[in-house]
């Protein structure tokens, strides 16, 4: 389960239920993201006045040994009361969960509780088919405590919590620290800086190392952004207002096309696409020697462990550092990225509340641990990460911290809470072809990021036209 992008899809097709959409929607002249309702069928008194127990279904998109945690999770949460029962229905990817909850929502075919990934947050509000969790959450009295301020910032669009954060993750730096000792750079100072990550590809390439691969998903894009504290579109990145254009065309978004720009026309860099079948090649490069450098999601980190400990790379000592941002002098954040759960307001009362009590099981302090431990997400309680299991698994794998500190350590801001927009993926898509125009048809970069502008300007009013808002 990781971060994993979809097949771009017009939202005019995947939004195949358009006329529910807008009846739905808010009027035309709206400008939120979508605000809780007053009332609220989540609550103690729901749960305790239906027939025991509550059984419910959760479309999960956990894979290999993530679905044998989340499994391990499930049952300890049914055995340990009588309550409510979880039954898990696996769905192949996050794309396939949201594409059929699409669909149910017109045939009846839905979950009571649902995993979503970042990108379908603006999507999942605009049903107008779930409950907010911030519902259940007064309803219950529940004390958010020490779960991470970011990743529930990321899910909280125009002041509610929408969904409760689970499987989060953040982009890191993979490198081989055999490939630096070669190149004669310290392999315990790895670049922190895009500057910095230009000259390092440049001097490991010099020296036979070979320099960065490098996957062309836009969401290192936006996370770049966010560590220079920038927006990625207006409206504080869409959370106090429907985003309507994008906020990256400007001198911070042409730096770093033109800092990765550099990199490709030196031969410093190789590209390789986030679908398909090389999405990984970035990563198996840097177990073939082809490149001392990759960027990609942490939660890749204990497939790529459990690969290095059958022997068939010899040549690589893994070094595990967090995203170089733009510039020293930046003060942003990384983003949170990963998934979320969502609880269906088509549910009865009682089958909300039971989706609740689950969601809550699944955030607390030992249930966080056991998931991080067992799949590379990072822990979303600071408890959490104080466990004994937690520290003592971090002080054998201190790569699998990375991205919990390089998150905590970063400040709250709109920036660094991520974008809120409706075609989400169409909008990634016109970015990675900006790029690929850049590397590939020697666009100039500030022509490039123009052009990925104007078609997510399209695409953001296009949305909201159909939808009747913004």
């Amino acid at each position: 389960m990781f971060r994993r992008r979809r097949a771009p899809i017009a939202l005019v097709l995947t939004l195949s239920v358009t006329g529910l959409l807008l009846s739905a929607c808010s009027s035309s002249n709206s400008a939120s993201s979508g605000a809780s309702s007053t009332g609220s069928s989540c609550g103690p008194s729901a749960l305790s006045h239906g027939s025991s127990p509550v059984t419910i279904n959760f479309w999960e998109s956990a894979a290999r040994a993530n679905a044998q945690v989340l499994n391990t999770l499930t049952q300890k949460f049914n055995s340990s009361q009588n309550k409510v029962h979880v039954n898990l229905v696996s769905q192949a990817s996050y794309g396939d969960t949201w594409q059929k909850y699409q669909a149910g929502l017109s045939s009846g075919e839905l979950p009571d509780i649902v995993q979503l990934q970042d990108t379908d947050t603006q999507g999942a509000i605009d049903t107008r088919s779930f409950q907010p969790v911030q519902n259940c959450m007064n309803a219950f009295a529940y004390k958010t405590g020490d779960l991470l301020p970011q990743p529930l910032a990321y899910w909280k669009v125009n002041d509610t919590q929408w969904a409760m954060p689970f499987a989060v993750s953040g982009p890191v730096l993979f490198y081989n620290k055999l490939a630096f000792q070669k190149a004669g750079l310290n392999p315990d100072q790895p670049p922190s800086t895009l500057p910095e990550l230009v000259a390092d590809a440049a001097t490991l390439n010099q020296h036979g190392a070979g320099g960065l691969g490098l996957k062309l998903d836009p969401w290192y894009f936006e996370s770049w952004l966010a560590t220079d504290n920038q927006l990625f579109v207006n409206n504080n990145n869409g959370r106090t207002a429907r985003a309507t254009k994008a906020a990256y065309d400007d001198s911070a978004g042409t730096q770093i096309f033109s800092e990765l720009d550099q990199m490709a026309k030196s031969g410093d860099v190789s590209t390789n696409s986030a679908l398909g079948a090389d999405q990984f090649d970035d990563l198996l490069g840097v177990g073939s020697g082809k490149f001392s450098m990759a960027i990609d999601t942490s939660a890749a980190l204990g497939t790529i462990q459990q690969l290095l400990a059958t022997g068939q790379y010899p040549n690589v000592q893994l070094g595990v550092d967090r995203f170089p941002k733009v510039a020293a002098s930046s003060v942003g954040g990384v983003e949170p990225a990963g998934s979320a759960l969502w609880i269906s307001k088509r549910s009865s009362a009682a089958k909300q509340a039971a989706a609740w009590e689950y969601a809550a099981f699944l955030d607390s302090t030992d249930s966080q641990a056991t998931w991080s431990v067992g799949t590379g997400y990072m822990p979303l309680r600071t408890s959490s990460a104080q466990t004994s299991l937690v520290q003592a698994y971090w002080a054998k794998n201190p790569g699998f911290e990375v991205a919990y500190t390089q998150l905590i350590d970063g400040p709250q801001s709109y920036a660094s809470s991520g974008g809120v927009l409706g075609p989400y993926d169409d909008v990634r898509t016109a970015i990675a072809s900006a790029e690929a125009s850049m590397f590939v048809n020697n666009e100039p970069p500030p022509s490039a990021i123009a052009s990925a502008s104007s078609a997510t300007n399209t695409l953001i009013q296009n949305y909201n036209q159909r939808l009747g808002v913004g």
